[in-house]
């Protein structure tokens, strides 16, 4: 059995009505979980992915026992935990705004969890040293946090969490309110310190990067259902659904037609208006089925001139749009008639004189095609 199973959480807020909806029975209801089911192996990290409002903040509410489901169960290391209260349920939840105690130093705000437990005195204090050594905390030990930088607060945030040795570790977009040099030094510790304790760790993230980097698998939650769950690369690369393709920003999705099946090339061929794009042999397709398609920017390579290579796909066009996306360049290329979006670096921009209205070759190999079903 699964070390964590979330089996069909639902979750309806109601909202407030005026007074005269509420003697015409008027009910306004918010359904934000919907039938929430997944598991996690022991010693796991899950990021779940999703836009503002999907329903990520509820679910580790609910999993740490802070707000009740309407519906499904939760199980922790083989226990059903539904009915126990969050002092109880092994589990500890790191919030986005710290939540320290201001009166409290950075010594006792970290042991204030092992306090309300009612451990021993001396244990106390050797796990209070442990953790903040471990988290490079000790020079700071008696300072309030008002005197703390952002990174420090969420390390402190953290070593409070983990004193308590829980058997399940929760994040609710915990860098969020951080510098970037910050958000990336706290994202390695919390790597290193999930890694070393073994912990598993449900990580609530809008931030793609961040799934990536830190994710054994992620789970994309669109509309209160889990719309796909799978390792990053499976995520990123073969999106089940349009909408987990759009999410993570894969931006050439292209509506086409089978136009040919070649299996012993390994090939299928798809039209798209009335550009022809080769990709990997699906015995699913049927000549002219209608298909979408994607073909992430990253994936593609330019050329100022045709090349000489393998890649199947080799499309000439015009750049239509020229736009900043974060250190790169976005390069929208009009392929008669079809719009491909790539990426660039300034130095290849200005290298090749690209500007608007430039012609470039677009070239993907056919294993860079992925048929969303």
């Amino acid at each position: 059995m699964a070390f964590l199973k979330i089996e069909g959480i639902s979750k309806t807020f109601r909202e407030p009505v005026n007074l005269r909806e509420r003697l015409c029975g008027l009910k306004r209801e918010n359904p934000v979980l919907r039938e929430i089911s997944f598991e996690v192996e022991k010693g796991e990290l899950l990021v779940i992915l999703g836009s503002t409002g999907c329903g990520k903040s509820t679910l580790l509410n609910i999993i740490c026992g802070l707000i009740p489901q309407d519906s499904g169960h939760l199980y922790l290391d083989g226990e059903c935990i539904d009915n126990l209260p969050p002092n109880k349920r092994e589990v500890c939840l790191v919030f986005q705004d710290f939540s320290l105690f201001p009166h409290l130093n950075v010594a006792d705000n970290i042991a204030y969890g092992l306090l309300t437990r009612k451990i021993k005195k001396e244990i106390i204090v050797e796990r209070v040293k442990e953790i903040l050594k471990k988290l490079d905390l000790y020079q700071v030990r008696y300072r309030k946090p008002e005197t703390l930088s952002g990174g420090e607060k969420q390390r402190v945030a953290l070593a409070r969490a983990l004193v308590v040795q829980p058997k399940l570790l929760l994040f609710d977009e915990p860098l969020s309110n951080l510098d970037v040099n910050v958000r990336k030094s706290v994202r390695s510790e919390i790597l290193r310190i999930q890694k070393e304790y073994d912990l598993t760790t449900i990580y609530v993230t809008h931030d793609q990067y961040e799934a990536r980097a830190l994710a054994n698998r992620v789970a994309i939650i669109h509309e209160g259902k889990i719309e796909q769950i799978g390792k990053p690369e499976d995520i990123f690369y073969k999106p089940e659904t349009e909408f987990v393709a759009s999410f993570t920003e894969a931006e050439n999705i292209l509506e086409g037609r089978v136009l040919e099946n070649r299996p012993h090339e390994g090939l299928s061929e798809v039209i798209v208006g009335d550009v022809r794009i080769s990709t990997p042999f699906d015995s699913n397709l049927q000549i002219n089925q209608e298909v979408k398609l994607m073909v992430r920017p990253e994936d593609i390579i330019i050329a100022k001139t045709k090349p000489v290579t393998s890649a199947r796909n080799v499309l000439e066009g015009k750049v239509s749009n020229i736009s900043h996306h974060g250190s790169l360049f976005k390069l929208e290329i009009n392929v008669n008639g079809v719009p491909v979006k790539c990426l660039i670096s300034r130095i290849s921009l200005e290298e090749f004189g690209i500007s608007q209205g430039s012609n470039l070759y677009v070239v993907f190999k056919s294993s860079a095609v992925h048929i969303i079903k």
